[in-house]
């Protein structure tokens, strides 16, 4: 992914939007424990906020509503669509060893909440989500298969940074927060990257 200069004052929005979105995602369900399926509709909360940040740079409010508003209802059917794989995409992922290691398993968890393990479910989810956001701008397919593969990256790689960091400093709740805040912050980038190229 290599962005321009003046691209990199352009991603600070979205990477600001996920990012917060994506820690409330985190602490609420930190709270709201014990949950064992991360991509519920508290998932919207971290659209929201995403969602204004990547529309910032339409530079107009009635613009960055529409995109708001298409992600979010991109996100509510992603979630939906995604949760009716919730028993067979995780055994579909499992196939898949190199990206599946007993290893990473292991780190996927924060107290009982699976993520790696839904990296298929998020994958399917980020499509969805990515396609209502292109809907904002002319080319539909650089968003939509960047946000699928950026979100199941995400819930493969965040996992591990946020178990390690709250591990280190023996915080459950460092470790949700760190983790949904990076899942929000590759998001962005990924769709981001998927504007970049509609230009």
């Amino acid at each position: 992914m290599c962005f321009k200069k003046e691209t990199l004052i352009k991603i600070l929005p979205p990477i600001i939007g996920f990012g917060i979105g994506g820690a409330l995602w985190g602490i609420i369900l930190y709270l709201w424990r014990p949950i064992d399926y991360p991509l519920n509709f508290i998932a919207l909360v971290m659209i929201l906020f995403g969602g204004i940040g990547l529309g910032w740079d339409l530079k107009s409010i009635k613009k960055t509503l529409k995109a708001t508003g298409f992600g979010i209802i991109g996100g509510i059917v992603g979630l939906i669509v995604a949760f009716f794989g919730i028993y067979h995409l995780p055994i579909i992922g499992s196939f898949i060893v190199f990206l599946y290691p007993s290893w990473l398993i292991d780190f996927s968890y924060l107290s009982g909440l699976g993520i790696t393990e839904y990296w298929l479910n998020f994958t399917l989810a980020g499509f969805l989500i990515g396609l209502f956001f292109s809907f904002s701008y002319p080319k539909i397919w650089p968003i939509t298969w960047r946000g699928g593969v950026g979100f199941g990256l995400a819930a493969i790689i965040s996992p591990l940074f946020g178990n390690l960091l709250g591990n280190l400093f023996n915080s459950l709740f460092l470790s949700y927060l760190i983790t949904f805040s990076l899942i929000g912050i590759i998001f962005s980038l990924f769709l981001v990257w998927g504007i970049e190229k509609n230009k």
